[in-house]
């Protein structure tokens, strides 16, 4: 008999965090991370000055709101990219990997149940920066919209999936850490808005950063939480994650179940 879904995840969540939750220090030093790091875009709004930049106009012209939404929400690419593979690579080096993978459960479970804390630690950490933005720095969002910025959200978790399927099945075959995800991580953080404006960038730059998902998504919830733009109006970002995750989510679902197949034919899912 297969457990229900429900079980399932609520197991892998109380496991995750009682793991979690055991390493103090780390939340400590997660939290010292996100003071130190909201402090110092602070200081470099104030340097640089409300309305220095004509690129800022579309946002409000408020850098530090600005930066704040890119460094709190760019997280959820890390998720997208990285928990999949991460986990998988954890569970190899204790040796549990193949029996999880073996377990009479749909491997679309295991999966969600792998990635699941890791969704919830960044929303977590999301809400810690704004929330610091707000008491100690004074930000606000007073024109939120927040349905569109839940669709975005949403949209940018399932388009950062697929990519990060890509990186799990690379893990079960290589049993090494993916390249390919670092790259568009680090590629992000330069053409996908996170810092500064892609406006400010070469015309040709600019082309390149529309093949970025983080693009769309900063540029939707940006204007979604600082210009109270409506569902529709952020319809064109929405739309492009969408296509992003039509064609990223279903090849990176076939590349790794041929991973898991090839894998666990050849009784290699536990080696690492």
């Amino acid at each position: 008999m297969i457990p229900r879904l429900p079980l399932i995840l609520c197991a892998f969540l109380r496991r995750d965090a009682l793991q979690k939750l055991s390493y103090r220090t780390a939340l400590v030093l997660d939290l010292a991370a996100i003071l130190l790091s909201v402090a110092t875009f602070y200081y470099v709004a104030k340097l640089i000055g409300p309305g220095a930049l004509p690129a800022m106009a579309p946002y409000g012209g408020d850098y530090f709101a600005f930066v704040l939404l890119g460094i709190a929400f760019s997280s959820y690419q890390a998720v997208g990219l990285n928990s999949f593979s991460e986990s998988l690579r954890q569970e190899q080096m204790l040796g549990t990997l193949e029996s999880l993978l073996c377990a009479p459960v749909r491997l679309s479970a295991l999966l969600l149940g792998f990635a699941q804390w890791d969704i919830l630690y960044a929303t977590l950490q999301t809400a810690l920066y704004l929330l610091v933005g707000a008491a100690v720095f004074g930000v606000s969002f007073p024109s939120a919209n927040l349905p569109a910025a839940l669709l975005i959200f949403t949209l940018t978790l399932t388009a950062c999936a697929g990519l990060g399927l890509f990186s799990a099945a690379f893990i079960l075959m290589f049993k090494r850490g993916d390249p390919a995800a670092w790259l568009v991580a680090s590629v992000s953080e330069l053409l996908g808005g996170v810092y500064f404006p892609v406006a400010i960038l070469p015309d040709w730059l600019r082309t390149l950063s529309l093949f970025i998902p983080m693009t769309h998504s900063l540029e939707g919830m940006r204007l979604a939480l600082l210009k109270s733009a409506s569902i529709r109006e952020v319809a064109p970002q929405a739309a492009a994650l969408a296509g992003f995750t039509a064609v990223f989510l279903p090849l990176g679902i076939v590349f790794f179940r041929k991973a898991f197949d090839k894998a666990k034919a050849d009784g290699s899912l536990g080696h690492y």
